[in-house]
Formats: structure tokens, sequence, C-alpha cells
């Protein structure tokens, strides 16, 4: 866990997710980090990608989550050969409260492993 540029907790993880530039184009990547407005995505493609691009996100698989998380992110940065930065950008409030659950599940865990420390 740590703070990012905006002061919002990031873990990482690795989870896969799923991401939509219009009707045609569908491409699989991993989460390495989250927060409750970002991630960051491992991605290995050739398609050109760029900052203010807007694309759609699913996460599927959610560890002990019913349920995905689904919303529109717009790319805020790209590490060329390595990935891209998004910010959510709208979210329903069900993949919004299942987000929340996933960030304090995260916690939890983290706090678990704090206090095992000698």
């Amino acid at each position: 866990m740590y703070k990012n540029q905006r002061h919002s907790e990031r873990f990482n993880l690795i989870l896969p997710i799923q991401l939509s530039f219009g009707t045609q184009i569908t491409l699989k990547g991993e989460i390495k980090d989250l927060s409750l407005k970002s991630a960051f995505i491992i991605i290995k493609s050739s398609i050109h990608m760029a900052p203010n691009d807007e694309l759609k996100f699913c996460i599927d698989n959610l560890p002990n989550i019913e349920g995905g998380i689904e919303g529109t992110a717009v790319i805020s940065r790209v590490v060329p050969g390595e990935g891209i930065a998004i910010y959510f950008d709208i979210l329903e409030i069900e993949s919004e409260n299942r987000l929340q659950q996933l960030i304090a599940q995260r916690i939890s865990e983290s706090d678990r492993k704090y206090e095992q420390r000698p």
C-alpha cells in the first residue's frame, strides 16, 4: 500500500481486466495496482493509446465479492511496453460499492500483515 500523487491509498494486486475502445476493439490486461479513483494496467498491445482516450472496462472474478466492477475511464498516462494508468470516470453505484469492498478487503489484509510483524 502506498500513497499516489492524489493522496488516495493505492494497493498492489493482480486482477484481470477487460478494456473496450469503441465497439470493435477489446483488449485483456492485468491490474497491477488499484485505488478508489484509478488503476495501473499491464497491457501489451500494438494499438495506439494516448492520454485522454476514453474506454470502457470490466473487472470480473473479484475475490470474495459477488459481481464485477464496470464503468468508463480515461487514460491518464501511457508507459510504452508496460501499460496504462487510468482514472475512473463513471461507475454505476453497484460497481462503486464493489470497488469500495475490494479496497476495504485490501486495507484489512494490510492491517493484519502489519500486526503480525515481530
